[in-house]
């Protein structure tokens, strides 16, 4: 699936080019439009062992989101613009860290665990939050009543 420069081969040993950083973005991209759906850091961190270390793995993901060619979902999945109208989160239990945190609060702001819990595709979900008109102020209220 994943194409880089093969540079040696015999019978005991293939050695490959490592792909450039713009190389490893484009293939992140690639990979997530030819699967169809976003994936996870774990998903990629599995399919991108032994060609990019995972630090390098994160650093080209921060510099895609930055650029607006990925985005970060509620859930930690990363998907290209406009997959997240018909996605539905995973209802993780887990707190999900952003890569880029000020990319995502201007994106999902302090819905990103209702959006989680909704069970309703992102593109819906957000189209009911803008109809009832939700603050972010009215939110958090929400939020710590619901914790009382």
């Amino acid at each position: 699936m994943i194409h880089i420069k093969k540079l040696y081969e015999d019978m005991d040993l293939e050695v490959f080019k490592a792909p450039t950083e713009e190389e490893l973005g484009n293939l992140i991209k690639d990979i997530i439009k030819n699967t169809g759906r976003p994936m996870t850091w774990k998903e990629l961190r599995e399919l991108f062992a032994g060609i990019a270390g995972e630090d390098r793995l994160r650093k080209v993901l921060i510099k895609l989101i930055e650029r607006d060619e990925l985005i970060e979902l509620p859930d930690g999945a990363l998907a290209l613009p406009g997959m997240e109208q018909n996605y539905i989160p995973r209802k993780t239990a887990k707190r999900v860290r952003p890569l880029v945190p000020s990319k995502f609060r201007e994106r999902w702001g302090n819905l990103a665990a209702k959006l989680r819990k909704s069970g309703l595709p992102l593109g819906e979900a957000m189209k009911q939050v803008k109809r009832f008109g939700f603050s972010e102020e009215e939110e958090e209220q929400e939020e710590i009543f619901e914790e009382e």
